[in-house]
Order: C-alpha cells, then structure tokens, then sequence
C-alpha cells in the first residue's frame, strides 16, 4: 500500500507536514461520473431503463446539501431527481466546482459499479480511486463486514493497495469493493501470475 497512504490524511502513515494535503475528492468524483455517463451512453434504452433508479439515486445525492441529506435520512426515504436526461445530469455534476467528500466519491464508485453489473458490463475506475473507498469503508463498515477483515488481508491484485489483517487474499481491486458495500460475498484468492494453478490455453 505505498501509494495510497498519501491521498489519505487520516491514514496511519509516519507524521510529517500535512499542510498539501486536501481532503477534497472531486477531481475523483468528476472521473467516475464521466466514466458512467459514458457507460450509460452506450447502453441501449432498455438497459438504460433498468439502471434508472441507480442513477438517479446518485444524482439527487451529488447535488443535495447536507440539510437535505439530513432531512431525507430522518424520512428514511429520499426524493430522487426527476431528470430525465440523467447521462445529461451526470456530465453536468462532473463539471460542477464543489468539493466532494470521500462519501460522495465512495457513492459514485458503488454506484458505478452497480449499474456495469446490471448492465452486464465493465466500468472504468482509477485503481487508487477503489483503494480509497475500500479504506474508507473498511474504518466504517458494519460489524459482519469488519469482523472478516479483522482475520483476512483483501489484496487488490490490480493495485497497490490492502484492507484487513491477516491471512493475504488476492482479488480484483473493483471486487473487493463489492464484497465491502454488500454488493457480493468474500472475494477468493486468484492465482499469482505464473502459479501452476493458472489455467491455460486449451485445457
């Protein structure tokens, strides 16, 4: 994990001046919301439909401030946008000049990667950008989730990047983020390139 640590302000890395350090994720932020769009923007209207929901989830949150988030939290419900251009919605939030936190960008991340499942695609997101929700959400994640990386070290295969004690398992960096928002089970080991359980041409 030897490039992380530094885009990281609370992580456990040696003191030193912390002054450049910024806490604001929206270059990040603004990445991913491109990436989606375009995903979204070739997807055929079908397939757009079914990601609706998803999408305009993210935009509502992305553009609400804190009261309103607060207000929605204590409804439990959440008024979604009503755009119906919402590939539209996401360039426009991506070019916006406000600064995110890693909240806003963990939620572009799983949101991201939520509708390339459903659509039954692949979405393309910064490796570091993964590393740094998966840090974020293994300090806060529900107790199941923190009990497994309590005894497990989930290495991204794809990084430079690491959650957990324990025993290394090496998985997708995008899948091990799955497996921390609730989006799939524990990630398994995938072979070191050139191990003989790697599984070759024709067999």
């Amino acid at each position: 994990m030897s490039d992380l640590p530094k885009y990281l302000p609370l992580s456990q890395r040696p003191r030193r001046d912390e002054s450049g350090v910024s806490s604001d994720w929206s270059e990040r932020v603004s990445a991913v919301l491109t990436s989606l769009a375009a995903l979204v923007d070739d997807l055929p209207p079908d397939a757009q439909a079914g990601v609706h929901d998803d999408l305009a989830r993210l935009v509502w949150l992305l553009r609400a401030g804190r009261r309103e988030r607060f207000v929605a939290r204590v409804r439990k419900r959440r008024p979604f946008a009503g755009d119906t251009d919402l590939v539209g919605a996401l360039r426009e939030l991506a070019a916006l000049p406000r600064r995110r936190p890693i909240g806003d960008l963990a939620a572009a991340v799983v949101t991201a990667l939520d509708v390339a499942d459903t659509a039954q695609t692949t979405v393309d997101v910064d490796p570091v950008t993964l590393g740094a929700v998966a840090v974020a959400r293994a300090l806060s994640a529900p107790l199941p989730i923190r009990a497994v990386l309590s005894g497990v070290t989930l290495v991204a295969a794809d990084a430079d990047w690491a959650v957990g004690r324990g025993p290394e398992t090496r998985a997708v960096g995008a899948q091990i983020v799955r497996f921390l928002y609730g989006r799939a089970g524990i990630p398994t080991t995938i072979p070191e390139p050139g191990d003989d359980e790697v599984e070759r041409p024709g067999e």
